[in-house]
């Protein structure tokens, strides 16, 4: 794994559960849920207790544009002025 110091920088194209809950200030049992639920995109590696994900780091730029289109949506419907 790697250390805080190198999270974010360009050319890391897959991050860790905890690599990518860092960098969006979540913790990361909410990062697996997401993964769990299909909310948030992932592929597995390994098997069993051993496992782990990787998250895309286009995953950032795709639930922000999500939470970008509800904003709106709620703006539009004057639930938010």
């Amino acid at each position: 794994m790697q250390n805080d110091s190198n999270i974010g920088l360009p050319g890391n194209e897959y991050l860790s559960v905890k690599e990518f809950a860092a960098l969006i200030h979540v913790h990361y049992n909410t990062v697996l849920r997401a993964i769990k639920t299909g909310k948030l995109n992932a592929f597995r590696i390994g098997e069993g207790k051993k496992c782990a994900y990787r998250i895309s780091r286009y995953e950032i730029n795709r639930i922000a544009l999500i939470d970008m289109e509800q904003l709106v949506s709620r703006i539009i419907e004057g639930k938010i002025k």
